[in-house]
């Protein structure tokens, strides 16, 4: 049942555990257990592999299935049943979510305006493909002129992107020859590989295949999926098995038609995880025969040197305009974005969301509207998965939380009956308001749940005085939310309003066991350090480099007419500040547009 690949790739992959199994197995004679370090100074001196001898020992004492399941006891997976059901049957609404997302992540590559591969999105501005589909050399060689790479998406747009890529590994030269590797020493960290950057993050609507946290093991007879476009073509989704290749880890083998303009295509496995990239066709005997198989690279070589650029795309910590619009500016506004980004990431449990403080509440409320459309433009990376609604307190509806509940069924959560509850027969204000919003409140993260979205609520701070009722629905309200696990908050403004919940001075603040809160983020003026971070990040995507030295002084010219008040500029002098910046972005667009137009021969 275990083939030796099977049992080598465990013995290769997990070395703590394998040696741990071997020592609580046993053979009948009463030989005292071994460990690796036997079989590696053995291999050593015949000059073989550590991990066949150990096979061979397992084999000879037939010791293969206790060896099995002393590995699993410690979480390994193995085997021809990893990743295969027991009835091989898949789940229908999943393979129908998952059909219907596809759709719109699989993309089309043009390299010098021809079609030449397929790729996959996997975050709002990033698609993943293969290396050799946009590659203008050999492996190792660098000249010649960079190639014009465009991405057509799902909906009919093209979007040019940057070259280099934001991460490349190259494919093996036999490889480049359309020769396959026959050991894995040929394509060490060679993974044929590239993630590409749009130019702006223009499929944020279009949905991205989500990185998993763990790369999925894929074994011999695994189902996987394909999508990719054969000769150009739109044929659905492919749908075959894996199978392992003698002598080799770093690839795997399929048996789904594929045809060229099928590499770069992603691949997936039976729960519909990214599990790799399509990299090319192959003839291999079985059987005595010939036959056609696909050739893929599997995620779990490349995932961990993609992770960190992903993690930034879907959910940025830093931003200096607003998607698809350089001249909306975001300065100062670090800590709103890495708490949305904390908000919307498990990894952060505590952190429910985000309270706006004004530094000088009785002045204006500059800044708390704009806050309205950076968390939609962060949400938009998120791939339809978060949606907002506005908590308006003005007293427009005599009723809020009926206000709320028709704010989020217009968003199409729809609501079971009996969300909103009477109040109880002679409650008071306060415990009467309490029990309508905590019934309101779980009936939304239940049907949230249910519509897989989470529900993001931007309370704005009123432009009028709060009623007594209206208060006490509000507070009530935010407190039932912040236990929720569906539920976000923003609350803009509000300082003298008092909340439930803990707050944080930023993200790395909270516990992640302990008390749900939100992070804390004050406006009112912006400092030195703010203005330089985003001019420094404007200057490096505009032209792709930054100087420190020449930036500070751009920096000192830009605020030379400017005086700081206890290292803050003030609010009303912002405007001012970003015109002048506005200007100085303008130059910096055309000087870049005018060098690509000259590094690039397409152009």
């Amino acid at each position: 049942m275990w083939t030796d690949d099977d049992l080598k790739e465990v013995i290769r992959s997990a070395p703590a555990a394998v040696d741990e199994s071997l020592r609580v197995i046993h053979r009948d004679d009463g030989t005292a257990p071994v460990d690796m370090s036997a079989f590696t100074a053995v291999a050593r001196a015949l000059h073989s592999d550590p991990a066949q001898l150990c096979v061979d020992y397992l084999r000879a004492n037939d010791l293969v299935d206790a060896f099995v399941q002393a590995v699993r006891a410690r979480g390994i997976e193995l085997g021809d049943d990893a990743n295969v059901s027991a009835s091989g049957r898949l789940d229908l609404v999943e393979l129908s979510k998952f059909t219907a997302r596809a759709s719109t992540f699989r993309c089309r590559i043009e390299v010098d305006h021809d079609f030449k591969g397929t790729g996959c999105l996997v975050g709002p501005g990033l698609v993943l493909t293969a290396w050799h589909v946009v590659s203008g050399h050999r492996p190792g060689e660098h000249d010649g002129p960079v190639p014009n790479v465009v991405v057509r998406l799902a909906d009919g747009s093209r979007h040019e992107a940057v070259m280099p890529p934001e991460f490349e590994s190259p494919c093996g030269d036999a490889e480049w020859d359309e020769r396959a590797p026959k050991s894995d020493s040929e394509v060490a960290s060679r993974h044929d590989v590239a993630l590409l950057s749009l130019q702006t993050p223009a499929a944020r609507h279009l949905g991205h295949a989500p990185l998993p946290d763990t790369a999925p093991v894929l074994a011999t007879k695994a189902k996987v999926f394909v999508l990719d476009f054969p000769e150009g073509r739109d044929e659905g989704l492919g749908d075959g098995t894996a199978t392992k290749i003698r002598n080799l880890t770093a690839r795997l083998n399929h048996d789904i038609p594929t045809a060229p303009g099928s590499s770069g295509g992603a691949c997936f496995d039976r729960e519909f995880r990214l599990a790799g990239v399509h990299q090319a066709g192959a003839r291999i005997s079985e059987a005595g025969q010939i036959v056609k198989r696909g050739r893929f690279v599997p995620l779990s070589l490349f995932r961990d040197e993609v992770a960190d650029f992903i993690t930034h795309d879907v959910a940025p910590t830093e931003i200096w305009h607003l998607d698809g619009d350089t001249t909306q500016l975001v300065i100062g506004r670090d800590g709103f974005v890495a708490a949305v980004a904390a908000a919307a990431d498990t990894k952060h449990p505590a952190v429910r969301g985000i309270r706006v403080k004004r530094r000088r509440p009785a002045e204006d409320t500059t800044g708390l509207g704009y806050s309205h459309r950076i968390l939609e433009e962060l949400l938009a990376r998120q791939g339809g998965g978060h949606v907002v609604v506005t908590v308006p307190l003005d007293a427009g509806s005599p009723d809020l939380l009926a206000d709320i509940a028709q704010r989020v069924e217009a968003v199409d959560i729809r609501l079971p009956a009996g969300a909103l509850d009477r109040e109880p027969a002679g409650a008071t204000l306060e415990s009467g308001s309490g029990h309508r919003a905590r019934r309101l409140a779980r009936s939304i993260d239940l049907a949230a749940d249910a519509a897989e979205r989470t529900v993001w609520f931007f309370v704005d701070h009123p432009s009028v005085p709060l009623t007594e009722a209206r208060r006490l629905e509000g507070e009530a309200f935010v407190a039932e939310c912040l236990a929720l696990p569906q539920i976000r908050l923003v609350v803009a403004g509000l300082e003298t309003v008092p909340l439930a919940g803990l707050e944080f001075s930023s993200p790395a603040a909270s516990d992640a066991g302990g008390q749900p809160g939100l992070v804390v983020e004050y406006l009112g003026g912006v400092t030195r350090a703010d203005i330089l971070d985003c001019l420094t990040r404007a200057t490096t995507d505009l032209v792709g480099e930054s100087v420190s030295r020449d930036i500070e002084l751009v920096l000192n010219v830009l605020l030379v007419d400017f005086t700081p008040f206890n290292d803050l500029y003030a609010d009303a002098d912002l405007p001012a500040i970003v015109a002048s910046l506005q200007k100085y972005f303008k130059t910096l667009r055309t000087s870049g547009d005018a060098d690509r137009g000259r590094a690039d021969p397409a152009a």
